[in-house]
């Protein structure tokens, strides 16, 4: 017989819950203590529409990981404890196909090994007809919690999540493999600040965009355009996720959702908003990092680096033009500024803005050209000087220009080509109106029955789930309690029968006494006056026998019986052992131990039959 864990009604392992309280068990997770492989299920972590994640023990390394299980539950259903099996025969198809996403992620992720910022897949499995990713257990909290509870974050800190971040996302980048959910929620950080990426989301976009059961999940203000419709993903979609939650992080605040901006773009650059300490390549690579459009973005995580990496933004008053790619190679990691004729009136934010499109279009097409990120370059000092003097002599040239043309136009050309211009500007403003009224209405009927879709298949789906709970509540009820009026005791004080119910049950936690004297004392104090009992199963016998541990009514209890609480009722088998009727097994409760102690002290009835040595060798192995 094994250790009675289960508690019975009206306790708890602490002896807190209420009276007639059921333990809370969840059917659809795995139970603490059941193996998957070499690992054994040790509590729920977390538990979502795509699946389960599990505190689970290694038991042959002896070392805490964490379990993720792909469990679909609008495609599948737990049988049986253990296995997964696909609701219906028309949903068997999307649900392989999504295991088989499930699997390739896990298998893309094992093969790194110690990647930076990235949390480390030790194993993957496939088992009980589903897929697991067994992953190193992280303790600490994340970036969201941190910056709920401490505000925006300083340069310093910043720095320690971006750089790690970007070592980690290059070489998930190059194994093919994009993360697709990347927020503050989804980086841990521990106590020194060091990030840690998790909760990779690719086989759950997969899935979301094939299965009509399934609807896509991403966060509004971090998610990027395209995840938003069927365009081509890529390490682009991951880096504006990186940005909006740097944004997040330095502003305080998310930024505005794609959807929002590809209607009415109400983004306001970092490089606007200027936080102190920061330097201008990281607000002017956040801002490039958040371009709507994907073709607007850094394309790899290589061609954003130069633009985090400047340490300032040039002067107001400067021009940069990015050398030729033979021209790069040959100086190495500077870039060229040489002095072209200066433009009037640029402001140090478009221009910075600026520099970055530069950088972006030469590092889309393929030259990687490093910049140099930290301290003056004393090429740069040369450069300088020199753009200041061709600026000067561009401004003098521009003024005289200026002056001739004023000179021979004739104001009332000016302002016809004014009016003209004035007209054509309001006739465009009115058409790009309309177009976006056009696109924001079916749009919003395009969600309206997306949502209505959606509803009708979680209704169908719930009710669906409330059947079948019902039904195993019911089975177990059925199996797990019995109740009615004493009749009997069998051929041993270990077998007892309720009237109306042909089959003996059997009590745990006692021992077998074929003695007739006290068999006749138990059947006399039961017999004496009818008695009531409640017994709930609590473990079974090797053979499959199952035990139950009965609470029985008082002498002189008042009618009805059936209506007793629990809290007024004595343990049958703790009464046979407090009043001497019977031993304690050896297994059997502390309680009963000392029932069984208090009783032979008193020598009653069994007791004055068996010696100590006689009772010491009952339990000895």
């Amino acid at each position: 017989m094994s250790d009675p864990t289960i508690q019975p009604p009206g306790t708890s392992p602490s002896g807190a819950a209420p009276a007639g309280a059921i333990p809370d068990v969840d059917y659809v997770a795995l139970q603490p203590g059941q193996l998957i492989g070499r690992y054994e299920i040790v509590s729920v972590l977390g538990q979502g529409g795509f699946g389960i994640t599990y505190r689970a023990r290694d038991i042959q390394l002896g070392r805490e990981v964490a379990i993720k299980e792909y469990l679909p539950t609008a495609l599948a259903i737990r049988q049986g404890g253990t296995t997964v099996l696909p609701r219906t025969t028309k949903m068997a198809e999307d649900f392989g196909w999504g295991r088989e996403r499930f699997v390739t992620e896990g298998r893309t992720l094992a093969s790194l090994h110690r990647v930076p910022a990235i949390v480390q897949v030790f194993d993957f499995l496939e088992t009980n007809g589903t897929a697991y990713i067994v992953m190193e257990l992280l303790h600490g909290e994340t970036l969201e919690t941190r910056i709920t509870r401490l505000g925006k974050l300083g340069p310093e800190d910043v720095d320690r999540i971006l750089w790690p971040l970007l070592d980690g996302l290059e070489q998930v980048h190059n194994a093919g493999f994009l993360h697709r959910d990347i927020k503050p929620a989804n980086i841990l950080l521990d106590d020194a600040g060091n990030p840690t990426l998790i909760d990779f989301g690719a086989s759950r976009a997969a899935m979301a965009g094939r299965s009509v059961a399934l609807t896509a999940i991403f966060t509004p203000g971090y998610a990027a355009a395209e995840q938003m419709t069927s365009a081509k993903q890529g390490p682009w979609t991951d880096i504006y996720g990186l940005s909006a939650t740097l944004y997040h992080a330095i502003a305080g605040q998310t930024p505005p959702s794609a959807f929002d901006r590809m209607l009415d773009d109400a983004y306001q650059p970092l490089a606007q908003l200027n936080p102190a300490g920061f330097a201008g390549g990281v607000l002017a690579g956040v801002d490039a990092g958040l371009a709507v459009a994907a073709r607007d973005r850094p394309q790899s995580i290589a061609g954003w680096r130069p633009i985090l990496g400047m340490s300032a933004a040039p002067e107001a008053d400067s021009t940069v033009v990015m050398a030729k790619p033979s021209e790069v190679r040959s100086i190495g990691r500077h870039v060229s500024t040489l002095p072209p004729p200066a433009a009037a009136g640029s402001g140090r934010t478009g221009l910075w803005i600026g520099i970055a499109v530069v950088l972006l279009a030469l590092l889309g097409g393929g030259g990687y050209y490093a910049i140099a990120s930290r301290g003056p370059d004393p090429e740069m000092v040369k450069a300088r000087a020199a753009a200041d003097e061709a600026e000067a002599r561009g401004r003098k040239a521009e003024e005289e220009a200026a002056k001739l043309r004023a000179e021979s136009e004739q104001r009332q050309k000016a302002e016809q080509a004014a009016a003209a211009l004035k007209q054509q500007q309001e006739a465009e403003a009115a058409a790009k109106k309309q177009l976006e009224d056009e696109t924001r209405r079916k749009i919003e009927a395009e969600i309206t029955a997306q949502q209505r879709a959606d509803e009708e298949a979680k209704r169908k789906a719930e009710e669906e789930a409330e059947a079948r709970r019902k039904a195993v509540d019911e089975a177990r009820k059925a199996v797990e309690f019995v109740a009615g009026n004493f009749d009997h005791f069998g051929k041993t004080l270990m077998m007892i029968a309720l009237k109306d119910r042909p089959d003996e049950i059997r009590l745990q936690g006692v021992d077998i006494v074929n003695d007739p004297a006290l068999h006749k004392l138990a059947v006399d104090a039961l017999a004496a006056q009818p008695r009531n009992l409640h017994c709930r199963q609590t473990d079974r016998l090797t053979d499959g026998t199952p035990l139950y541990r009965c609470l029985i009514t008082p002498l002189n209890a008042k009618e009805p019986l059936a209506d007793i609480p629990d809290s007024d009722r004595t343990d049958l088998a703790l009464a046979l052992v407090r009043n001497g009727l019977v031993l304690a097994s050896c297994d059997a409760p502390r309680s009963y131990a000392d029932a069984e102690d208090d009783a032979r002290g008193r020598k009653q009835s069994l007791w004055g039959r068996v010696t100590v040595p006689e009772y010491k060798r009952r339990c000895t192995k």
